[in-house]
């Protein structure tokens, strides 16, 4: 999961644990081929090579599809031959929700090749494996997350409630509220700038003990979120803006943009050319950072989704233009 995140702390670091990864399937693999194709070693193995594929998108997207599809043919035949293996839904809701997200193209060449995708049809698997599954509960919990739509008021429910659950299991780690605090600011900002979020956010910060880089990172970007509650916090709340940020270089300059956003928004008359101007370069900057970062494909797709859609400037251009109008008329009057 550290891979796939990018929660390594450098090149080096990424590469043992991809050594590391690499030894522990090859190891599951060779126990599963020695018991025999029962239930759970064709879970075990579809889990393994399903794994070590997502760790191939970015680098040699062709393989990735070859050894997923693998994967997802020995999950199937491990539910036919037991459907209780609640487990081995996992794989086959993370194939189904990442297809149907996919590129047109990608769509079309599963299709050739006999497979189809559904997004509802992998958010019913995920949810099996995320409320009954044993061992992957907490991963198909974290791929729900990522996959139920923040729009819908039923599945936002759903996905708040997840990110508790995951945040009382893992006190300690700044990760699960980083990304429910980045999920409110994108896509329902209002539920973010109220009274009892700066508390939650103070007690968040207090609580985490981070043990690695990925720790440190995640809590540093947690007081960037805190500083637009806090203009000037106290140093235990203040971000350390030495702290090499790496992949995730751009969210400062995001947070600013939703600065600017939310000033906007509390007082319509700041909705002038400048300030929209200021606004576009401050998303366009986020973007092109976040783009030339080594952050892997499917999370720089996440980011921009979520950059474009909290930072839409169309509705105040459309004002500031009226306005200018509004001005040119008394002018000529």
């Amino acid at each position: 999961m550290q891979v796939q995140r990018n929660d390594a702390a450098g090149p080096k670091e990424e590469k043992r644990l991809r050594k590391m990864a690499a030894e522990a399937a090859d190891d599951g693999l060779q126990s599963c081929r020695d018991l025999g194709e029962t239930p759970t070693c064709l879970l075990i193995e579809g889990g393994i090579q399903g794994f070590m594929a997502t760790l191939k998108i970015s680098s040699n997207p062709p393989k990735a599809l070859t050894d997923g599809l693998h994967a997802l043919k020995l999950l199937e035949k491990g539910l036919e031959a037991d459907s209780s293996v609640a487990d081995a839904w996992m794989g086959l809701g993370i194939f189904h929700c990442t297809a149907a997200n996919a590129p047109l193209v990608a769509r079309a060449t599963l299709k050739v090749m006999g497979r189809s995708a559904d997004m509802l049809e992998g958010l019913h698997h995920l949810r099996r494996a995320a409320y009954r599954g044993q061992y992957t509960s907490v991963a198909s919990q974290f791929f729900l997350i990522q996959f139920l739509s923040p729009y819908e008021d039923e599945l936002r429910r759903e996905k708040r409630q997840i990110f508790r659950s995951l945040i009382k299991a893992f006190p300690e780690s700044p990760y699960y509220p980083f990304l429910r605090e980045e999920e409110a600011l994108s896509f329902y900002p209002d539920s973010f700038y109220v009274p009892r979020e700066k508390r939650r956010l103070e007690r968040q910060i207090r609580a985490a003990d981070p043990v690695d880089f990925a720790g440190r990172r995640y809590l540093n970007l947690i007081k960037h979120q805190y500083t637009l509650l806090e203009p000037h916090p106290s140093p235990a709340y203040t971000p350390d803006t030495s702290f090499d940020l790496r992949e995730y270089a751009f969210y400062p300059v995001f947070i600013e943009a939703l600065r600017i956003r939310r000033h906007i928004s509390l007082d319509t008359s700041e909705a002038s050319k400048k300030n929209i101007r200021n606004l576009k370069t401050l998303r366009d900057s986020a973007l092109s950072l976040l783009r030339d970062s080594d952050m892997s494909t499917s999370n720089i797709h996440l980011y921009e989704w979520h950059i474009r859609d909290a930072l839409r400037t169309k509705m105040w251009k459309r004002r500031a233009d009226n306005e200018d109008s509004l001005k040119e008329d008394s002018t000529e009057e």
